[in-house]
């Protein structure tokens, strides 16, 4: 797996919505290793609930990425799986201050891949077609992973994961050599 940074420049709505999904990331974050904490008094056992129960809760996380929201609940399982097996290496997960990005997967469909460039924007779930100063292209045949989506100093960034074809697209299409004995 490779890695692209880029920088976005989204409109003013889209700008609103990826703070919110920050917003709200955060808050989930923390509202789930509270209520983890919560049901393991009580229960006796590690439980985190899905952010699908938080949506009714929450009208908010309604609209988020829900590809986000379970990004990051799996974040969260996997960190207490990590402690949960090397405590000594691996901290229990703890409430945060703040949060500077969130990552959505990219998804296959009938319409095309989730995340893709087209006409000089970046396609995101959610945010739709944001406009990007790239300075650098994917190689081609490339497949995009997912999308980490974030800001830093008032700067609005976005780390593309993908994985680069395993040979050009030209030879794969080539027939192979036929050998003759």
């Amino acid at each position: 797996m490779r890695k692209l940074v880029i920088q976005l420049r989204p409109t003013a709505g889209q700008a609103e919505l990826i703070d919110q999904s920050l917003e709200c990331c955060l808050m989930l974050w923390n509202r789930m290793i509270a209520d983890e904490a919560k049901l393991r008094a009580e229960l006796g056992r590690h439980f985190i609930p899905t952010p699908a129960k938080y949506k009714r809760e929450i009208p908010a996380l309604k609209q988020i990425d829900s590809l986000a929201l379970s990004q990051l609940h799996k974040n969260l399982e996997r960190a207490y799986r990590d402690h949960s097996f090397n405590p000594h290496d691996n901290p229990e997960p703890r409430p945060l201050e703040s949060l500077h990005t969130y990552t959505t997967c990219c998804l296959q469909s009938k319409s095309g891949p989730s995340i893709r460039f087209e006409g000089g924007a970046l396609r995101l779930p959610k945010l739709g077609s944001v406009p990007t100063a790239l300075g650098q292209e994917l190689p081609e045949g490339s497949v995009l992973r997912s999308a980490e989506v974030g800001k830093k100093d008032g700067v609005y960034f976005c780390t593309l994961t993908y994985s680069e074809a395993a040979m050009p697209a030209a030879a794969a299409k080539e027939p192979p050599e036929q050998r003759t004995a």
